[in-house]
């Protein structure tokens, strides 16, 4: 099976069932299989032959499902892009991937540097021009190309070890990366999702992670997979008109990062409301300080709450961690999904015992096969035992893992190696604080120190030296913060992780001792 099947065989088994749900519209699996073939077509027609590359830089909704799963029908790769303007990775990913034709939405058309970067590609589609000449200039108009297209199937014969997909990393440690991912990859790893979240034609998942981004993209196959439904709602800087839709539309499962939940439970009217159809919430995208899981098991929907832990190079998921388990492996990332196998590798190579860190390593069909045009980049991250996530970590006694934290993370004090997570953790304990993270500084006799950036509640007031006795009271002296440095948020990428390396560029750049600093020496 192709990934593309998904939607192809949903279609054919219910094919009046609503697959997609947009703010304002909404389309069966007849009609999203049926606009996903005029979309193969005319991409076909466009001069796109098995194993090119189509970029998609578009708004999620029902247009973008059917173009993502169309390229796949015409054997070409999708590779999913942020939309817009001031795109960081656009230029970056069309440079390197060399595609044979793009589609993207007029805001992206206009601007600038995605234009620059777009005149290399053969056939460029802007969706809905509607007259505007500099969204469309030289580039087609996708609704004229697509609607002349005939809806058949357009039967492009393929292998599952065919790429399906080119997914461009964030880049938050550097430049962004092209994972490639087979049709076998996202097959296995789609199937396995299925299995331990127990999905059906039944569900229907709120979607407020966007499908460039793979943990988006997961919810997306798995629910066409079953027949089940996707409602499409980027509005999430507005969380209550999200939580009316997700309510009034009776979604019975909800995805979100670490600060989707942060969001929810400190600037939303959440435990106001009530969401009787849903019957699962999964965790991604980062660890979610204890506290805040806590927290969440008493504010939020009383819905069993999935940890889980993944990698754009793995499809998406890696490991879950069942509800039941929760409580008693509060912290943990649980144990492999189905039909993966993760190992705890030292530094020697040796697979580490019980409590002993090391880097988590994963196997398994779902593991992309390396980096699209960089050798030395898969040669790095994939090896002979699998591939390493660079994430460091360990498991217990009975094989349940828990991160310590990245290994770009780390942060030499003295003799000693401290992970900013351990201390990302203290400090979200704190009654005041609602997000925190921890960079290295330079310091003229340790080498490193930690400094922390916390973002406080509403009406919290922040008290440098409470938070420094708080962690002397949980911390050993040499991972406690030389300096708490108060901002109203983090910096966060597009799909709300925390973007580290702009809190190291503030770190770097702070001037000198404020006066909220605290001597932690």
């Amino acid at each position: 099976m192709l990934v593309h099947d998904f939607l192809r065989e949903s279609a054919e088994r219910t094919p009046d069932a609503i697959a997609i749900l947009e703010p304002a519209a909404s389309a069966t699996y007849a009609e999203v299989n049926a606009r996903a073939n005029r979309a193969a077509h005319a991409l076909m027609d466009a001069g796109v032959r098995r194993g090119d590359r189509v970029v998609l830089a578009m708004d999620d909704g029902i247009e973008s499902v059917a173009c993502y799963f169309g390229a796949m029908k015409a054997g070409a790769v999708a590779v999913p892009l942020p939309p817009g303007a001031h795109n960081d990775r656009l230029a970056r990913a069309v440079g390197d991937c060399q595609p044979t034709a793009a589609i993207v939405n007029p805001a992206t058309a206009r601007d600038r540097a995605a234009r620059e970067a777009l005149e290399t590609v053969p056939a460029v589609f802007v969706t809905r021009v509607d007259g505007d000449s500099e969204a469309g200039g030289a580039f087609r108009a996708w609704t004229v190309a697509a609607a002349a297209a005939p809806h058949g199937e357009p039967g492009v014969r393929m292998i599952d070890l065919d790429l399906a997909a080119i997914i461009y990393t964030s880049g938050s440690t550097g430049a962004p990366r092209g994972a490639m991912l087979s049709h076998l990859n996202i097959r296995s790893n789609t199937e396995s999702i299925v299995e331990y979240l127990h999905l059906t034609a039944a569900d229907r998942v709120m979607c407020v992670l966007p499908f460039y981004y793979v943990y988006g993209l997961s919810l997306l196959h798995t629910h066409v997979k079953v027949g089940g439904s996707v409602i499409v709602d980027t509005r999430f800087a507005f969380p209550n008109v999200a939580l009316k839709r997700m309510r009034d539309l009776r979604a019975t499962g909800f995805a979100g990062v670490p600060s989707t939940f942060a969001l929810l439970m400190h600037k939303s009217n959440l435990t106001r409301m009530d969401f009787p159809d849903l019957r699962y919430v999964t965790q991604a995208g980062g660890g979610m300080p204890p506290a805040r899981i806590r927290e969440w098991l008493e504010k939020g929907p009383k819905a069993p709450f999935y940890v889980m832990y993944g990698a754009t190079e793995a499809s998406a998921r890696l490991t879950y961690l069942e509800p039941a388990d929760l409580e008693r492996k509060l912290g943990s990332i649980g144990r492999a999904i189905p039909n993966v196998e993760m190992l705890v590798v030292t530094d020697d190579g040796r697979i580490a015992g019980p409590g002993e860190v090391g880097e988590l390593v994963a196997r398994g069909s779902n593991i992309s096969s390396g980096y699209w045009n960089d050798p030395e980049g898969t040669a790095e991250r994939f090896g002979p035992l699998g591939y390493k996530t660079g994430d460091l970590g360990y498991a217990d006694e009975e094989g349940f893992l828990f991160l310590v934290g990245r290994k770009h993370d780390m942060i030499k004090v003295g003799a000693h190696r401290v992970g900013a997570k351990e201390i990302e953790d203290v400090l979200n304990e704190h009654p005041a604080i609602s997000e925190a993270a921890v960079v290295p500084v330079q310091h003229q006799i340790l080498g490193e120190a930690p400094l922390a950036f916390v973002a406080l509640r509403q009406e919290a007031v922040f008290d440098a030296w409470d938070i420094q006795s708080f962690c002397r009271a949980r911390l050993p002296v040499h991972k406690i913060p030389i300096e708490f440095v108060p901002v109203p948020s983090l910096p966060k990428s597009a799909i709300g992780k925390i973007d580290k390396l702009t809190l190291r560029r503030m770190a770097a750049e702070r001037p000198g001792r404020a006066t909220e600093t605290v001597e932690a020496r």
